[in-house]
């Protein structure tokens, strides 16, 4: 952290900013220096750091950590938001997953909520289409992880939960940040298993066609940048959310249908007439149709994508 140091060494060379591995790991006082080092070299540079819970009211070393107060950390991986994600899909209510939004939402200050690093996989997990669609691994060993393969029926129903957990990950607030991998479909339980090889000529077409559509939504819809966020009430197999950015004039619907059969959804009337730009869904006079283990995602700006 000194002026010859290695943090600001690399800033100098071009990099954007630092993520810090394990950060609880990190005394307070190395996170201080760390902070003034990289911004009396750069004054916009990042600083992200791996908290696996809140991080503003984590406990580690006997003491509540300062990560969010300020001269610290920019912002975190968002592990809660992974977790509201993975375990929605897999059964869990809706109002739970709420609950575990609203927690960062209502905790964070914005600024952080911006630039949560969101991601449903990492090196540290099971690979998110292992998780969503085959056996829990249970405790057991390497040996049996090894052996195991998605089936053609798990996969299939795999890859379309894998749609819905990338749509409310690219929807949700935060920075959207993919495992490689897992926008083409890759398998795998826990270390080693989630390492593989990126399979090259071997990717899911459908999902890595689906994580563009979803990139480019990211890039036209200034709602998805520092909208806030809105619950609407769906029912307890469907998710459903608006983000609305006022200054910019720009609205986004996302509703997620976790359910086999088709389920529906009554919208505010101002949403009546407009298209499902991305998605199984249809909208009919004020509500929403929803097929099965299906999504919709709506812009007002429908000029913009």
């Amino acid at each position: 952290t000194g002026e010859q140091g290695v943090v600001r060494r690399w800033l100098a060379a071009g990099a954007a900013g630092w993520r810090l591995d394990v950060a609880d790991e990190l005394p307070d006082e190395f996170l201080d220096a760390l902070r003034r080092a990289a911004r009396s070299e750069k004054p916009d540079a990042l600083i992200l750091g791996e908290v696996w819970e809140d991080a503003s009211n984590k406990q580690s070393y006997g003491h509540r950590r300062r990560y969010l107060l300020g001269r610290q950390l920019d912002s975190v991986m968002n592990y809660p938001f992974r977790a509201a994600i993975l375990d929605f899909l897999r059964g869990g209510p809706a109002e739970d997953f709420f609950n575990r939004i609203w927690d960062v939402v209502e905790n964070y200050p914005p600024q952080v909520t911006r630039l949560l690093m969101n991601s449903i996989g990492t090196h540290d997990t099971e690979r998110a289409l292992t998780l969503l669609a085959g056996e829990p691994a249970g405790g057991r060993g390497r040996a049996w992880q090894a052996a195991q393969k998605l089936s053609p029926v798990q996969r299939e129903r795999g890859l379309r939960l894998m749609r819905l957990a990338s749509a409310l990950q690219y929807c949700l607030p935060g920075v959207p940040c993919v495992y490689y991998g897992d926008e083409a479909g890759m398998e795998g339980y826990r270390d080693p298993f989630n390492r593989g090889c990126y399979p090259w000529g071997q990717e899911d077409e459908g999902l890595l066609g689906w994580h563009r559509k979803l990139g480019q939504l990211r890039r036209v819809c200034p709602a998805l940048k520092e909208g806030v966020f809105r619950p609407l009430p769906a029912g307890n197999e469907v998710v459903c959310f608006l983000r609305e950015d006022a200054a910019r004039g720009s609205r986004l619907l996302c509703a997620v249908n976790r359910a086999e059969a088709e389920r529906t959804v009554v919208l505010p009337g101002e949403w009546r007439g407009y298209t499902v730009q991305l998605g199984g869904g249809w909208i009919a006079e004020d509500v929403l149709h929803l097929p099965g283990e299906d999504c919709a995602i709506v812009m007002m700006e429908t000029e913009a994508f």
